[in-house]
């Protein structure tokens, strides 16, 4: 059982590592940016990851997350991963 775990584990770590994202950036006041690619996950994937960092820190924030505009690539085999970009408002909780 121990084994089974540390090994789930071990994968997980492996492909969180080969995701990656830009960081938020803050564009505006209660606007903010960030790209998120990964050579594991696919356009869709990626696009997720993108989302659910942006909601995470609106949350964090105590705020709610709100896309404003999103971009996607689809990369190129092997070259380049699949990247998003997310433009998005921390909206107040209400």
């Amino acid at each position: 059982m121990m084994g089974r775990y540390l090994a789930t584990a071990a994968a997980a770590m492996v492909l969180s590592a080969c995701a990656s994202s830009s960081g938020v950036t803050q564009l505006d006041r209660d606007t903010y940016m960030l790209t998120a690619s990964s050579r594991w996950r696919g356009n869709d994937g990626v696009a997720i990851q993108g989302l659910q960092q942006a909601d995470a820190y609106c949350k964090n924030l105590g705020r709610r997350m709100r896309v404003v505009g999103s971009e996607r690539s689809d990369g190129l085999p092997v070259v380049l991963p699949p990247k998003a970009l997310l433009t998005f408002k921390c909206d107040p909780a209400g």
